[in-house]
C-alpha cells in the first residue's frame, strides 16, 4: 500500500485496539457491516466454516491492508448462501472507516478507486494461488510454503509468529492437525526446525526450499 492512501485512510478512519479471535463482520446485515479498517498491526484472515463446523483460512492480512470493504461493494438485498468473516488472529491495531467517509472517498477521488480495484485484485490472485497449491501440492511441500511465507527475521533466524499453532497451520492448508504435528516432528528430527517461546524456528531454510522448488521432499516421508 502506497503511503499516501495509508495516510489517507488514517485521516478517515478512528483508531481502535481489538483482541485476537474478534470478528470484524459476519454478514451483509450484521452492525459491522456499514465499515471497513485499516489494518496498521496485527494479523486478520479471510474465513469460513465448512459443512462438518471446522474454520478454515482463505487469506491471511498483513499491514498495511484495507479489509472488510468487499460488503461495501455488493448489491444489497441479494441472497449469499454462504457466509464469510474476517478475523483477528492477533491483537490488532486498525483504523475503523465508515460507509459514508468511504463512500466518499469513491466518488470524489479517482486513485483511491484505482487503488481499491488493485487490491480486489490482489485478494482474488492470493486465494486462487492459495487453492490451487492446496489442490495441487502434498501437505508437505504446502507447509514447507506456508512457514516460509509467513516467517520474519527475528534476531538472525526466519521465525513463524507464535500464533501459528498446529491447528492453525492445518485450517489453512486444509488438512489435520496430526498431519502437521507428523511433519513438524519430522522435520524437526532432522534438524529442519526447532521450537523457543518465540515461535517455531527455521534451522535450514535451504532444506524447506528444495521441498517447495526442489526434490527434498523424497527424503521427508512422513
Amino acid at each position: 500500500m502506497k503511503e499516501n492512501f495509508r495516510k489517507l485512510l488514517r485521516s478517515r478512519g478512528t483508531k481502535i485496539h481489538l483482541d485476537k479471535q474478534v470478528c470484524l463482520n459476519i454478514s451483509m446485515d450484521s452492525p459491522g457491516a456499514d465499515c471497513c479498517y485499516l489494518l496498521e498491526d496485527g494479523i486478520c484472515a479471510l474465513t469460513g466454516v465448512t459443512s462438518n463446523g471446522e474454520e478454515t483460512v482463505y487469506l491471511y492480512f498483513y499491514p498495511p491492508r484495507i479489509v472488510g470493504f468487499n460488503q461495501l461493494l455488493m448489491t444489497h438485498g441479494t441472497s449469499h448462501p454462504v457466509e464469510f468473516s474476517i478475523i483477528t488472529k492477533t491483537k490488532c491495531t486498525l483504523y475503523r472507516i465508515s460507509f459514508s467517509a468511504f463512500q466518499d472517498l469513491m466518488q470524489h477521488n479517482p486513485a483511491f478507486n484505482t487503488f481499491l480495484i488493485q487490491t480486489l485484485s490482489d485478494n482474488y490472485y492470493e486465494v486462487l494461488v492459495h487453492f490451487h497449491q492446496r489442490l495441487d501440492e502434498s501437505a508437505v511441500t504446502g507447509l514447507s510454503r506456508l512457514l516460509l511465507n509467513v516467517a520474519k527475521e527475528k534476531d538472525g533466524i526466519l521465525t513463524v509468529p507464535k500464533f501459528f499453532t498446529y491447528a492453525e497451520l492445518a485450517r489453512y492448508l486444509g488438512t489435520h492437525p496430526v498431519t502437521v504435528s507428523r511433519i513438524m516432528a519430522k522435520m524437526k528430527q532432522r534438524g529442519y526446525l526447532s521450537k523457543n517461546s518465540n515461535g517455531i524456528l527455521i534451522e535450514n531454510v535451504e532444506a524447506l526450499r528444495q521441498i517447495v522448488y526442489g526434490n527434498g521432499e523424497l527424503c521427508l516421508n512422513y
